[in-house]
């Protein structure tokens, strides 16, 4: 019996690992989307004074999400 309970215990602890490792990809490709919307965002509102501030607030959540992406500017 002891011997199905590590069997069990440690299926399920490949299986947390497995999630966490699923979890931590969506969130990077969640990431890498935004990133990408931004940059568009950006590209689009170049020339259009109205959108300047709200364009620098998309500039500096594109630069965090590089930063923490590790990826450069």
């Amino acid at each position: 019996m002891d011997a199905e309970l590590g069997i069990t215990h440690a299926a399920a602890g490949e299986a947390d690992s497995q999630s966490l490792a699923v979890d931590s990809a969506i969130g990077h490709c969640e990431k890498l989307r935004r990133v990408l919307e931004l940059e568009a965002w950006i590209r689009e509102a170049r020339g259009q004074p109205i959108l300047a501030p709200v364009c620098e607030e998309w500039r500096a959540e594109h630069g965090r999400l590089l930063a923490e992406l590790h990826l450069s500017h």
